[in-house]
Order: structure tokens, then C-alpha cells, then sequence
């Protein structure tokens, strides 16, 4: 599946950080204990989507935000004026587990459509625009999924253990690199089991052909 420019630029970004060894992974028990303003990445697994919130949002096609009702029109607060072609724009809680503990974690517009692999307006097209609480079949689709998730840490701001998420990779590429450069013998390990099981493939294709 071909990238969007803007997704590709983020997987070298994000592909280059962990291959130099600048990305910094944590656990979810030491990111609810830190107290300084920081981004790090965390490990994780996703267990539960929010129901009970709209998990889309209908936004300013400029800036980005969140447009409101206005008589007839909608009003963007950033722009300052009404807006006359809009867009939707993903917002979705959800919960990551990994070994340490779970937290909530929010997830934007762009980090939710690298993980979906489509736009919100997509999903509205499908479902119709009164769709404001997420599908079942997108909710299974979610769940389960195992992902790097940068996480904002702001000592400004309260969280109640909700977590802003910045950017998230699946990428299997990335998560290669993170598990060669934390967990050595273990990526090893893989490649060599990799290389036998191709090779026994291998072997039993030549079986057949002859």
C-alpha cells in the first residue's frame, strides 16, 4: 500500500530516531511519575476504545480546529471567521497496556488515520455524518493492535492520566529496529529462527519441484 507523502516523511522521521538511538522508550508506570515537561515513547498494546465519546470532530479545512454552529454556518475561533468548506477530523480515546501498567491516551487526526489507514471522512461516508460514535468493526479493528506510541508529558497541563499521543508507528520496519537496539539476543534469536524456517522452506519447494 503506497503512503501518503506526509506518512512517508513520518516513518523516516520516526525510522531515523530509532535507528540513532534518539527516540526514548519508557513504561507506562514511570510516565505517570515523571513531573518535567518531556516526550517520550512508550511500548504498548491497545486494550479499550472510548464508546462514550464522538470519535470525530467537524474541523476548519485551514486551521484544523473545531468548528462551531452558528445560525446557519459554522464558526471557526482560530480563524475568526465562518467557514463554508469543512472537514472531519479523528479524536479518540483509547487504553494501552505493557507490562507496567494501562493509561488512557488520546489520539489525534493524523495518528489515528495511520492507524486505521484511512481519513475520517472516509469513515463518515460509509456510515453516514451522524456517525459520531466509533463502529463496532472499527473498534475490532483497533483493538488489540501493538504499537510505539509518543506520548507528550506536560507539567502545565492536568492529565488525569490521560496521555496527548504525538505520533504512534506499526510499522513493522521500526519496531524491528527498537526491539535490535532493547532487546539484542531476542532479535537475534528471531532472525536466526527467520532464516532457518526460510530455509527449510526453501528446501521443501526444491522437494517439490523435483
Amino acid at each position: 500500500m503506497d503512503m501518503h507523502p506526509d506518512i512517508l516523511q513520518e516513518f523516516h522521521e520516526i525510522y531515523s530516531e530509532f535507528i540513532s538511538g534518539k527516540a526514548v522508550v519508557r513504561t507506562l508506570s514511570t510516565l505517570k511519575q515523571l513531573r518535567e515537561d518531556s516526550v517520550y515513547w512508550v511500548e504498548g498494546t491497545i486494550i479499550g476504545v472510548e464508546r462514550n465519546k464522538e470519535f470525530c470532530y467537524l474541523a476548519c479545512r485551514i486551521c484544523g480546529k473545531k468548528v462551531e454552529q452558528a445560525a446557519d454556518r459554522k464558526w471557526c475561533w482560530r480563524c475568526q471567521a465562518f467557514t463554508f468548506t469543512n472537514i472531519f477530523r479523528y479524536t479518540v480515546e483509547i487504553t494501552v497496556a505493557d507490562e507496567s501498567d494501562t493509561a488512557k491516551m488520546t489520539l489525534w487526526n493524523r495518528a489515528t488515520q495511520k492507524l486505521l489507514g484511512e481519513p475520517a471522512e472516509d469513515v463518515i461516508s460509509r456510515y453516514g455524518d451522524t456517525a459520531r460514535v466509533m463502529p463496532d468493526d472499527i473498534v475490532e479493528e483497533i483493538l488489540e493492535k501493538e504499537g510505539l506510541f509518543e506520548v507528550v508529558i506536560c507539567t502545565q497541563r492536568s492529565y488525569d492520566d490521560v496521555f496527548d499521543v504525538s505520533r504512534l508507528t506499526i510499522d513493522e520496519e521500526i519496531k524491528d529496529v527498537y526491539i535490535m537496539r532493547n532487546y539484542p539476543p531476542a532479535y537475534e534469536s528471531s532472525s536466526e529462527d527467520n532464516s532457518s524456517q526460510s530455509t527449510m522452506d526453501y528446501a521443501e519447494e526444491q522437494d517439490r519441484v523435483v
